[in-house]
């Protein structure tokens, strides 16, 4: 640590053995060092505190906005290579972006440091990195002021993204960093969510430019472990999955519950404040990665997905009748990706292939994951014939089962062929609703029982024998009788009564359906 950051603040070369593995974001160094000074030796305390100290420059210049000074040479190592004017304007760009519209507070003050009150951004050769941002001033309550640094040139083989552009991205990130430290709190054990949001403002504020894309494959291609243990920088899709499903402000937030919980619990919370469940959003995620590529469904997933990779399968097996069972053990807060090809489905010669996608969305366990790591097993059951209301109908032949210890705390999803995503239904309807038959003459409503995995809030239709629509509305679920129900009157959408006769459902939560029928006698 104390190498690489001499390496980077004052550019004296790193021994030999030593290396800088992270190439993007200086954040989580610098820090570290800050915090950690009386860990080091006298000698290494000496040159720290004098590399700790703001870079000097030639020249300084105010932003158009008045809000940001950026201090910069024009002339050896540190000279700016790349356009001066358009860097000040992707300053203040980000900062409309970030707080002026997403309604950020703004960084506070750093009270004369840098020579005014106004925001210091440094332009240094800060290879390999793009930048940092450097927490100086505690302002009480674990809030900082600072001041960002950004690389000089961009254009080493090792930058993703070149010149102009990767300077563009990295004021959009360094400056949300900026915002965390100096409004919410600065927690160490939470860098990889500092990361993921500064990630994903790259993205909202220079949509054209996709630097995240360099680090997806690295999410993509373990997705087994829990969410809070990779870097941050390939997870901005969480960000860009809530702000298509919620909108921009859950993305406010979210920060705001980190004044006082950790990270996935404010995430969990600021997801309930918008009136949905961490189980459903977090599962669905995990639906939302599995289509990309050729896969891409952008009006219904991510808007960029056909330039994603493609999410890796943990095993592939076939189903031979009559049963197929499929063991593991998860991570908390972590996913996998299961392909079966259903030998019985034949048709046109092609046999179909369902993708299972099992989440573990456990909370509790993920939050202690680095002191107490402890993996849940699960057993998903597959059958091609079964009257048990505990299984799902998951292709047109199949029926599936995940057996765990927690169903709370679990959550699946189908996908058939790799085209859509498969509504889970019951393998029985029968006895899902009641009372039956419905007589009008006896009972007021008609309750239709929602399965465990059900949110709080469902669409009910409901079809006559023909599959006409005759009644549609938004319902919350109710107790009754220690059951989570659905309820209807039996009246149409215009108040009245139907005539004897079968009718069918469908019950929708946004991520899962169900269906099944009433019968309807008007005596």
């Amino acid at each position: 640590m104390y190498h690489q950051f001499v390496n980077i603040k004052s550019r004296v070369p790193l021994p030999a053995g030593y290396s800088i593995s992270d190439k993007k974001c200086g954040f989580e160094l610098i820090y570290s060092v800050k915090i950690n000074l009386d860990q080091f030796n006298s000698s290494q305390q000496q040159t720290l505190n004098k590399v700790l100290l703001r870079p000097t420059t030639q020249v300084s210049v105010v932003t158009s906005t008045g809000k940001f000074r950026v201090h910069y040479d024009t002339v050896g190592t540190h000279a700016i290579k790349y356009s001066l004017n358009e860097l000040i304007k992707a300053i203040d760009s980000s900062y409309e972006y970030e707080v002026n519209f997403l309604k950020f507070p703004p960084p506070p003050s750093d009270n004369g440091a840098g020579g005014d009150n106004l925001y210091d951004i440094y332009v240094q050769d800060v290879y390999p990195l793009y930048g940092y941002t450097e927490l100086e001033t505690n302002l009480g309550a674990e809030k900082y002021s600072s001041y960002v640094v950004i690389d000089n040139n961009f254009q080493e083989p090792d930058y993703y993204t070149k010149g102009i552009d990767a300077a563009r991205v990295t004021a959009a990130h360094e400056l949300h960093h900026a915002i965390q430290l100096g409004n919410y709190i600065f927690r160490a054990s939470d860098t990889y969510f500092y990361e993921l949001t500064s990630t994903s403002m790259e993205e909202f504020v220079y949509d054209s430019i996709n630097d995240y894309y360099a680090y997806i494959p690295s999410f993509f291609s373990n997705t087994s472990k829990v969410f809070s243990n990779y870097s941050g920088y390939s997870q901005a899709i969480w960000n860009i999955f809530l702000q298509k499903e919620f909108g921009n402000s859950i993305l406010v937030k979210q920060w705001e519950n980190m004044r006082s919980y950790p990270a996935l619990l404010s995430i969990k919370k600021s997801i309930e404040d918008a009136g949905s469940t961490f189980r459903n959003e977090f599962s669905k995620f995990y639906l939302y990665n599995y289509f990309t590529k050729h896969r891409a469904v952008p009006e219904k997933y991510y808007e960029e997905g056909a330039n994603y990779p493609l999410v890796r399968i943990n095993y592939s097996t076939d189903f031979r009748p009559p049963v197929k069972v499929i063991t593991g053990s998860s991570q908390p807060c972590a996913a996998q990706y299961f392909q079966v090809v259903d030998s019985i489905s034949n048709v046109g010669g092609k046999k179909d292939t369902i993708t299972l996608i099992i989440v573990n969305t456990n909370v509790d366990s993920a939050l202690v994951w680095s002191t107490s790591p402890k993996t849940s097993s699960f057993t998903y059951r597959i059958v091609n014939s079964t009257d048990d209301l505990s299984y799902k109908k998951i292709s047109n032949s199949l029926f599936g089962r995940l057996e765990v210890s927690e169903l709370q705390n679990w959550k699946d999803h189908f996908v058939v062929n790799d085209t859509s995503a498969i509504v889970p239904v019951m393998a029985n309807y029968s006895t899902l609703s009641f009372p039956m038959p419905f007589y009008y003459s006896k009972h007021q409503l008609v309750k239709i029982l929602s399965p465990s995995d059900f949110g709080s809030e469902a669409q009910v239709n409901i079809y006559s024998s023909g599959m006409d629509l005759i009644h549609t509305e938004r319902k919350r679920v109710q107790s009754f009788d220690d059951k989570l129900v659905f309820t209807w009157n039996g009246l149409d959408s215009n108040n009245s009564k139907l005539s004897t006769g079968i009718y069918f459902y469908v019950i929708s939560d946004d991520v899962n359906t169900v269906s099944g029928k009433i019968v309807i006698l008007n005596d």
